[in-house]
């Protein structure tokens, strides 16, 4: 009788204590970087462990979650806007890409999206070959009518998120315009135009820069069309009137604006390609990238407080040498 007393006191108890638990986050998402160390001459050092390293935020240590060696598979997604003005380069865009991949390590791996209206894969994930690439997308098709940047976007963080391993990259080719940016009507002139709004009153990239932050994955943009590198510009629903104004250039300007913010918040970088040549320029960047930088992540300030907090790694006892980071600090939001 005593032991059934006791059990069932014991049942209380732990039942009450389970009622009073407080519920944590558990998704904090972690900040990724890359990193490479040169020594006094310049030549990349190659063969350092997680051990050399130190990383500080806001000048207070934190402990490294997870470290990728050089020698880590890669995984690269590259991601292509099938609409009419990126269309022209495509076919040098295939032919880098290809060259790319015969330079990568028998142990990386390269995947193949097209995105519109959508997203559909050309090429699963597939390791080095001697051979080329092989894919094609029909055109016209109902895939490149329109255009959902930011749903290709997050669609290819998520996807980065469920690869196993922590060096990952996104490689887009891309106008970044968004099928349905946010305006606000303001008269210029006597005349009322719609104007698109900044970034952070724009629901649908904020939400879409919060998934590129946690994915974990670097995100490249082969940005064409931009108000810095205009071409083909022929959109009259996006800049009514004519092809130059001053609404277009600052609409173009709040475009541009958002691919360099989702490149920064992932540590990656923007290219503006003036010529299709700068796109193989990008893959050589990134080759050489593959073959010299440590990949680290750390847990960052519980708080969300929305300040820039900034981050430094350093080597241990790293006299002379010079530390490249692909990130030097984050917002907490």
């Amino acid at each position: 009788m005593h032991k059934i007393a006791l059990l069932l006191l014991m049942a209380t108890v732990c039942l009450g204590v389970q009622t009073r638990l407080p519920t944590f986050r558990v998704d904090v998402p972690l900040v990724s970087l890359d990193v490479s160390v040169t020594d006094a001459t310049g030549r990349p050092l190659t063969s350092l462990s997680q051990d050399d390293f130190l990383i500080f935020e806001d000048e207070q240590e934190k402990e490294i979650k997870n470290f990728s060696s050089i020698e880590t598979p890669y995984n690269i997604l590259a991601l292509f806007d099938c609409t009419g003005s990126t269309r022209e380069a495509w076919p040098f865009l295939f032919k880098s890409l290809n060259a790319f991949l015969a330079t990568l390590r028998p142990q990386d791996r390269v995947s193949v999206q097209a995105f519109g209206r959508g997203t559909t894969t050309m090429l699963d994930w597939t390791s080095r070959t001697a051979e080329p690439l092989s894919f094609q997308l029909r055109t016209p098709s109902p895939l490149c009518d329109q255009t959902d940047f930011y749903g290709a976007v997050v669609t290819a963080a998520k996807r980065m998120q469920n690869i196993d391993g922590q060096r990952k990259g996104v490689i887009v080719l891309t106008d970044g315009v968004q099928g349905s940016i946010p305006s606000r009507v303001v008269r210029v002139g006597g005349t009322t135009l719609p104007r698109f709004v900044d970034a952070s009153e724009d629901p649908g990239f904020v939400t879409a820069r919060a998934v590129v932050e946690s994915s974990g994955a670097v995100f490249y943009f082969i940005a064409v069309n931009t108000d810095l590198n205009p071409s083909n510009v022929d959109a009259p629903d996006l800049f009514p009137g004519t092809q130059y104004t001053p609404l277009s250039l600052f609409n173009l300007q709040e475009i541009r604006s958002r691919m360099e913010q989702f490149a920064w918040a992932s540590g990656g970088r923007v290219v503006f390609s003036q010529r299709i040549t700068d796109t193989g320029m990008l893959f050589d960047d990134i080759v050489r990238q593959l073959g010299t930088s440590y990949s680290m992540s750390f847990t960052p300030a519980a708080e969300v407080d929305g300040k820039f907090h900034r981050v430094e790694v350093r080597v241990r006892g790293g006299r002379g040498m010079q530390v490249h980071q692909s990130r030097d600090g984050y917002y907490a939001r």
